[in-house]
């Protein structure tokens, strides 16, 4: 178990200090712009990103650990976990179909956060495996 939170704790510190991919969401958002006119009217994306980078980002440096601890915490974060960006915001499931590797930085983020997330659900279920 040990072992995998340093895992963690080092793909977030070596992986994640990139500034938030702005440039990127603004392409994003022209290139589907009928799709967001259509799907997420008067919504934010980088918002809702932002958001769902925050909550793994803070469980990747540390965070974690007190949700281990706790099982109403772990059952609640273990929930969250197990949703995908998509998941957490619907209204943007129009993108998930498409390949959004022109987006570097923002493909590279999105990358990362799914690797961390997938890790910290791993934990979690370590952790359960062990009680």
């Amino acid at each position: 178990m040990k072992q995998l939170l340093e895992e963690i704790i080092q793909i977030y510190s070596q992986e994640t200090s990139n500034p938030f991919p702005y440039d990127d969401f603004r392409k994003l958002q022209y290139d589907f712009a009928i799709e967001f006119k259509k799907f997420a009217p008067n919504e934010t994306i980088t918002a809702d990103f932002n958001t769902y980078m925050k909550f793994i980002l803070g469980l990747s440096s540390g965070g974690i650990r007190n949700s281990l601890e706790d099982p109403v915490e772990r059952l609640k974060t273990k929930e969250w976990l197990n949703k995908s960006f998509y998941e957490w915001f619907p209204k943007y499931r129009f993108l998930e179909p498409f390949d959004l590797s022109n987006y570097k930085e923002l493909n590279k983020e999105w990358n990362v956060l799914d690797t961390l997330r997938k890790k910290l659900f791993e934990l979690i279920k370590l952790k359960e495996s062990l009680q």
